[in-house]
């Protein structure tokens, strides 16, 4: 078991983990007794926001009576949020894997220490850390500040007051991702940054002694079995977000094609342009995470890729066996042990996803907006108001 350096986790996810105890999403201690009463908590409160969202009286803000549909997204949308956030909630209380998973990375900081002589750049962590947890408080600050401004302007803070705590904690937890994620890329870095001192040092000893010449192999071969132990870390950061990144995931779908939606309806009915702009504001909070996750992602397989190419185009003392055989063993895993972060294993994470996530956005705001458009044309009441209203336009226009 080994000690997780308290500079490594300064530098990373201490923040994210003051920010879980302050917003009651972590338990202080990992006791069974506070787990449980977390759990009880939280179970009373998703019952409670749940039983209020379907007894509300939709016509306090909107007219839903001839609008069915919109009131049945609403909910739709409401529920998906509630079930995502207890499954976020239930994975970080029995299922948080970030002290094993920092261990991991602390054992690879040991050996390019003691191994290569190489430190971790901790600074470059940090600067990275920081700037996704400042893009975290920026997006957390922004809802809560569109959510109190409708508050004093509008009534339609009913809608949204037990909804912004849920969706900071989905914010909150693919931020904490995207933390792993990115450690894993400062290690990529680092890796490539020794393999070429080693590269180097291999083409110095090319005609030094057995014994000095061994050293170099050696340190080709610890730094396969490093490799291999990143990798079996992302796969531990996997497993620590099996279920709550896929359901995110699936909230921030629907909630890309859905918030639109109700920006076409409240400007199209003329009810309220201040909801309008809070739609706009969680919009953008999601949309940027995902694609400040799906780059970091992306960007960690781009640096094993190149890490690969390093030794596969090594051309220097081919003759000798040993050397390529060590080769041979550190390109193979290289080309099978890829850096793909997967969520829940029905996809991967980088830029190809996010092109099809954005196409099937938009595509489904098109859907939903054509939709309830034919939806209100068939409905004989909505027909009947407007044959009023029209009536009404002509007769002012006589009078």
């Amino acid at each position: 078991m080994w000690h997780v350096s308290s500079e490594l986790h300064d530098a990373s996810l201490r923040s994210m983990r003051r920010l879980m105890h302050f917003l009651l999403l972590l338990p202080p201690c990992p006791h069974l007794h506070l787990k449980l009463l977390y759990t009880f908590g939280l179970l009373i409160y998703i019952v409670f926001i749940l039983y209020w969202r379907f007894s509300f009286n939709y016509n306090v803000v909107y007219n839903f009576r001839n609008d069915h549909f919109s009131r049945a997204t609403d909910l739709f949308a409401f529920s998906l949020l509630a079930v995502s956030h207890w499954v976020v909630a239930m994975e970080l209380i029995w299922r948080n894997r970030s002290e094993r998973i920092e261990q991991h990375l602390e054992k690879i900081r040991y050996v390019l220490r003691v191994q290569f002589g190489h430190k971790v750049n901790l600074v470059r962590i940090r600067r990275y850390c920081q700037s996704l947890l400042l893009l975290f408080e920026v997006s957390c600050v922004s809802l809560l500040g569109m959510a109190i401004y409708n508050n004093l302007v509008t009534d339609l803070v009913v809608l949204l007051l037990y909804a912004v705590y849920s969706e900071m904690v989905l914010l909150m937890r693919f931020s904490e991702f995207s933390l792993h994620a990115v450690l894993i890329l400062v290690f990529y870095m680092e890796l490539n940054e020794v393999s070429f001192r080693l590269i180097m040092e291999l083409d110095k000893t090319q005609f030094e002694v057995k014994s000095v010449r061994r050293l170099s192999l050696e340190r080709l071969l610890v730094l396969q079995q490093l490799h291999g132990q990143l990798w079996n870390t992302v796969r531990s950061i996997e497993c620590n977000f099996e279920l709550s990144l896929v359901t995110v995931l699936l909230k921030f779908f629907v909630d890309a094609h859905i918030l639109p939606y109700w920006m076409y309806v409240n400007m199209h009915n003329n009810i309220n342009f201040i909801i309008v702009f809070y739609c706009i504001t969680e919009e953008l909070c999601k949309l940027l995470a995902i694609i400040v996750s799906c780059l970091i992602c992306t960007r960690c397989g781009r640096l094993q890729r190149q890490l690969r190419s390093i030794y596969h185009g090594l051309t220097t003392d081919r003759s000798n066996e040993q050397l390529n055989f060590y080769l041979y063993r550190i390109s193979s895993q290289l080309g099978q042990e890829r850096c793909q972060f997967s969520a829940g294993g029905f996809l991967v994470i980088n830029n190809e996803i996010l092109g099809k996530f954005i196409f099937g956005m938009i595509s489904y705001i098109v859907v939903c907006i054509q939709f309830r458009i034919s939806l209100i044309d068939n409905s004989p009441a909505e027909a009947i108001e407007n044959s009023v209203t029209d009536l009404q336009f002509t007769e002012g226009e006589f009078a």
